[in-house]
This record gives structure tokens, sequence and C-alpha cells, in this order.
């Protein structure tokens, strides 16, 4: 699935109170959420039984809207980043019988040695209403695109008749000059999990 990442490579200063806070966000929420992310089978490709239905799609996100950045005083161009994007699917995925229309993005970005380590969450909202959850993991080859970023993507949660979703993949796209981000998408989801199949 294709899906835009909001890597704003250039991302507001911050002083002050402004810097503290989100400093404190970062230790306290992003980096255990980045720890407990590469222990999970997300980093190996988690493996799915069962009747599988195959899904891929495209997305592209918009330059981040919410951009934050830390340099880490360890080394030169060693920073942590916190961005927020607005994602269309111009290849909408589809899930029994809805399809993503428009998604959210947060991603916790490590910014090192020339390259971007990604983990984030993407927020989809379906033609019907209801959304999904998507968890991702990945990289940007060079801190400015036009560049390649791959990684891998797993359901997390859904409402409605989506709630127990399960379900993953890879993706792989492109960050563009500009800062916006397409990605491609594909994967399998196991319909038997959900409340809608459920007999």
């Amino acid at each position: 699935m294709t899906k835009r990442m909001s890597l704003s490579l250039s991302p507001r200063s911050l002083s002050g109170s402004h810097l503290c806070g989100v400093v404190l966000f970062l230790w306290l929420f992003c980096f255990p959420l980045c720890l407990a992310a590469q222990d999970t089978d997300l980093d190996k490709g988690e493996t799915f039984t069962g009747n599988l239905v195959k899904v891929e799609g495209e997305i592209r996100c918009q330059k981040p809207d919410v951009a934050h950045s830390v340099e880490v005083p360890d080394r030169p161009g060693h920073a942590l980043m916190l961005l927020q994007r607005q994602c269309t699917w111009t290849k909408p995925l589809a899930i029994l019988d809805a399809k993503a229309k428009t998604g959210v993005a947060v991603d916790f970005i490590e910014k090192a040695e020339g390259m971007l380590h990604v983990h984030g969450f993407e927020v989809e909202t379906l033609d019907n209403g209801e959304k999904l959850t998507m968890r991702t993991m990945g990289q940007v080859l060079a801190e400015k695109g036009p560049m390649s970023t791959k990684g891998r993507w797993s359901f997390m949660r859904g409402t409605g008749k989506f709630k127990g979703i399960k379900g993953g993949g890879t993706y792989e796209g492109t960050l563009e000059a500009d800062d916006s981000l397409t990605l491609s998408l594909e994967g399998v989801y196991v319909p038997a999990e959900m409340v809608g199949e459920k007999k």
C-alpha cells in the first residue's frame, strides 16, 4: 500500500518550554513505543493463516502539517522528529465492501547516518464512515527526497464490523522533493477475525 509519510525535514525550531515539552513527550511516549515495536512480529513479518484475502492500494500524503525536531547532542545530524500528515488514497485499499478514502499519518522518526528510521500509525477513514488503524515501520534511504522508502505495515484495530481485523504486508514508495510521500501497499487480511464476518 502506498502511504504518504509527512517527513518535514526542515521543521521549525523549538525553544524554551516548547522544546522541553517535545523532549519530554519523546522520552515518555515515543521511545517506549519504538522499543516495543522492535520486539513485535512487525519486524519479522507476521505470518497469517486461514482464509486470507489479498489487498493492495496506493496512498499519497502531503508534506507534514505538524513537524517537530529535537537534536540529539551525541553526533552531528542525529535528531528525533515527530510529524503528522494528511493522506488521500489514490488507489483505495478495499476491505469487505468498503474502501479507504483518507488518512492521518503520525510518525516518530530517528534521523541518523543520513537515513530516516520511521515508526508510525495511520488512521484510515473508509467510505462507509468506519475507521482502521495501521502501524508502520520502515526506512527512507536519505534525509531529503526524492528518495525511495520501504517497510512493513499491519492492522491494529478497526471500528464497527471491522473490529478484530488482523493482517499486514509491505510497502514501498518515494519521498518527494517537496516532502510529500507516495506509497504502494500490498498484503492480506483475515476475514474470519472480524465482527462483520463472524457467524
